[in-house]
């Protein structure tokens, strides 16, 4: 289903110009420089393994809007994926095998919250009960987030919020 590698998006300089803004990584990309992170990457990013990844990531696509970025498979024959949602969003996904077990595998529930912060998070949950995601009901946080958690297939816990008001006191 993801033989070999996938072309990873890369901007053009005309685009990086194009941009809202031309930040000194951005420049660093144009001038052909390496960075840490490279560009394209956040500092932190969260990297879920499954026992099923290719039917995760369908999943993830079709319930919550998250795109494939790349997908590859390296030296120990395990499949790498990068998933995008938006501009900023990246999620690292691998399928488990020998040394790299799933939470499922593991038997731990829940492993950890992956925390997405989206535009229109009522319109979301309403796609992801469509495509029939288990999702809580929409609540208001403390910290003034619209949110709702969904269980994926393989018991990894997702939070999406949408920051509405300012946090109680």
């Amino acid at each position: 289903m993801f033989p070999g590698r996938l072309p990873i998006r890369r901007e053009s300089a005309q685009q990086v110009l194009d941009g809202p803004r031309l930040t000194c990584r951005r420049l660093r990309f144009m001038l052909g420089e390496v960075g840490n992170p490279p560009f394209g990457y956040p500092r932190v990013s969260p990297y879920l393994l499954y026992e099923d990844a290719p039917r995760l990531i369908e999943y993830l696509e079709r319930a919550f809007g998250f795109q494939t970025r790349s997908a590859e498979t390296g030296g120990a024959g395990r499949t790498h994926f990068e998933l995008l949602y938006g501009d900023d969003g990246l999620v690292m996904v691998g399928q488990a095998g020998p040394g790299f077990s799933s939470p499922l595998t593991l038997g731990t529930y829940p492993a950890s919250l992956t925390h997405v912060y989206v535009e229109g998070v009522d319109a979301l949950h309403e796609r992801a009960r469509a495509a029939g995601a288990e999702v809580t009901d929409l609540e208001l946080s403390s910290a003034g987030d619209r949110r709702f958690t969904a269980t994926d297939p393989e018991g990894q816990v997702w939070v999406f919020a949408e920051r509405v008001g300012i946090p109680a006191e």
